[in-house]
């Protein structure tokens, strides 16, 4: 499987890309939604780990941007420190596949993956 995580925190890249590897995934990174605009263009990943605040493109901004390209169909998973009572509902409701707060633990990493490694 080959994921992108996109997030502008170079320590949140290196955690993130060291755990989905240690889940045996193929990893690339980007530092924006632009950015990542820009790498599906050129590849295809089987999921796509988004940063929801972020300067000049927002996670959501970016998503939105995605879902424009026709031939687009990755899953994409918020990736968000925004952990209040409701936040994982209303990430599903603005078109994200799946949720997972910072900071990322293992288990709930492996649960999404699977999802999509089954499926």
């Amino acid at each position: 499987m080959r994921a992108l995580i996109v997030d502008d925190s170079a320590i949140n890249l290196k955690v993130a890309k060291k755990l989905l590897e240690h889940l045996g995934l193929e990893v690339n990174t980007v530092l924006s939604g632009q950015e990542c605009l820009e790498e599906v263009k050129r590849n295809v990943y089987d999921l796509i780990f988004m940063d929801i605040m972020m300067p000049e493109m927002d996670g959501v901004e970016a998503l939105e941007s995605l879902r424009e390209i026709p031939s687009f169909h990755t899953p994409v998973i918020a990736l968000t420190a925004d952990a209040k009572t409701g936040a994982k509902e209303e990430y599903l409701r603005l078109g994200f596949d799946g949720y997972i707060a910072k900071p990322i633990h293992l288990d709930e990493l492996e649960k999404v993956v699977n999802i999509y490694k089954e499926g």
